[in-house]
């Protein structure tokens, strides 16, 4: 078990990275796309089990995972695009509170500490509840992004297999063929320019890495137990405007991390 809550931490950290990646390697949202499905699917096609992905594949989990995973994609992207930084990471993690939702499971007001421990974060960035009001459609993609992290969850709580990068590539290969199509002409002329190849190589690395540690973490942790250590993730977010940004640190923002951590320990 503590190998797959570090497994979770971990994947938290990489994945984070992702909103900074999005705002900031001024690529069209299409590349960026298909970047990440395409590094995606040919890296973990090398691992995969061959008889049970084409088995799973044309499932209805297979076909569903593989669908909220390019609505996802494209709603999560968007969203962090169009939204302030402090509305959309605030928007965002809703996504484990919809995974105890949907779950059925009780309310735990641990949940409670966390989130508080999250507006201690994002408080001091920008957060302009005009933002939402100016950008209806980022106000719906960002919660369609929370909620496809949630049903993700689920789908790939119900593929069971021990090989995780099965889970990937069920998850990007029909949106790696999609792409690759739509963009036939677009791939077959294009030069790896510098952010093209830094998003490949992003996609291939921190990203890839960080979703087989959440797919590994999702199939062994409890359901109350992943959702209060999702919370970790803004935490990060924390660190990282510190790092790339420059952002001051302040007690409050410690104060919250704290908090957040400390509601992570509850559950342990």
């Amino acid at each position: 078990m503590i190998f797959a809550i570090l497994s979770k931490l971990v994947s938290e950290s990489l994945l984070s990275l992702y909103p900074v990646f999005v705002k900031n390697i001024g690529l069209p949202l299409t590349l960026q796309s298909w970047s990440r499905f395409f590094s995606y699917t040919i890296i973990s096609g090398c691992f995969i089990d061959y008889p049970f992905v084409i088995n799973t594949m044309l499932s209805s989990s297979g076909i569903m995972l593989s669908l909220v995973t390019m609505i996802h994609i494209y709603t999560s992207y968007r969203g962090f695009e169009l939204l302030e930084s402090g509305v959309a990471y605030s928007l965002f993690y809703l996504y484990p509170i919809m995974i105890l939702f949907i779950a059925n499971r009780q309310f735990n007001p641990i949940i409670l500490l966390a989130l508080f421990g999250v507006f201690l974060l994002i408080s001091n960035a920008k957060f302009d509840i005009m933002d939402i009001v100016k950008s209806p459609e980022g106000l719906i993609m960002i919660l369609l992004a929370a909620l496809t992290e949630a049903i993700i969850y689920f789908l790939v709580r119900n593929i069971k297999t021990t090989n995780h990068w099965n889970h990937i590539f069920i998850s990007y290969f029909f949106g790696a063929i999609l792409f690759s199509s739509y963009f036939f002409k677009n791939i077959i002329t294009m030069n790896l320019t510098g952010r093209l190849s830094l998003s490949l190589i992003i996609n291939a690395i921190i990203g890839l890495f960080g979703y087989l540690l959440r797919f590994f973490a999702i199939s062994r942790l409890e359901t109350n137990l992943y959702a209060v250590l999702s919370f970790f993730g803004i935490i990060m977010v924390f660190v990282y405007g510190v790092i790339f940004n420059g952002e001051m640190i302040e007690m409050k923002k410690i104060f919250g991390a704290l908090l957040i951590i400390i509601s992570n320990l509850m559950l342990l």
